[in-house]
């Protein structure tokens, strides 16, 4: 399936907010940030957001598109200049897993973030029970580094996570 990533635009604030309504239960499950975005307002602030932390080139928020319709989010962050380094985070509705559009995706960003960013290291973060997002760094040869236990405050309780990196090294072997 043709999938497009590419940043994020106030003309996308609708289709965001529709996705995380129609995906609320399921995202609420992984993603703190669910509660506060209720409304169109709230996407558009989350898009200025992040557009200003791409100018200054703190984090690369990016939709991924297919068919013209946005089926999640994809990010680089915690960028580390001087360490080069980095994490990639994604989400996608719930209906568009299982397609490959996540691992395409991220495939893209790692070959991005190695060319052209000059990165070395790169991580993900997953939730222990989220095991689908899991299998995204499993596939893509990242290396399982450790569990980080309570690690993030998820509306009423602590979630432990694994730590996945992968090396430039490395990737160039894959």
């Amino acid at each position: 399936m043709k999938q497009e990533l590419r940043q994020l635009t106030r003309d996308d604030a609708a289709q965001f907010i529709a996705l995380v309504d129609a995906n609320r239960n399921y995202l609420r499950q992984w993603l703190p940030w669910v509660d506060s975005h209720r409304d169109i307002t709230a996407s558009q602030r989350f898009i200025a957001d992040t557009d200003n932390l791409f100018k200054q080139q703190h984090s690369f928020h990016l939709g991924l598109f297919t068919a013209d319709q946005l089926a999640g989010v994809m990010s680089i962050h915690h960028l580390d200049w001087r360490n080069r380094k980095a994490a990639l985070g994604y989400w996608i509705g719930e209906s568009y897993q299982g397609q490959g559009l996540v691992t395409d995706a991220c495939r893209t960003l790692i070959q991005f973030c190695y060319e052209d960013l000059d990165l070395n290291r790169l991580e993900i973060h997953c939730a222990v029970n989220n095991h689908n997002s899991q299998k995204i760094p499993e596939r893509l040869g990242f290396e399982l580094e450790g569990v980080l236990k309570q690690v993030e405050w998820l509306y009423d309780h602590w979630v432990d996570h694994k730590l996945y990196a992968l090396l430039r090294d490395d990737w160039s072997q894959h």
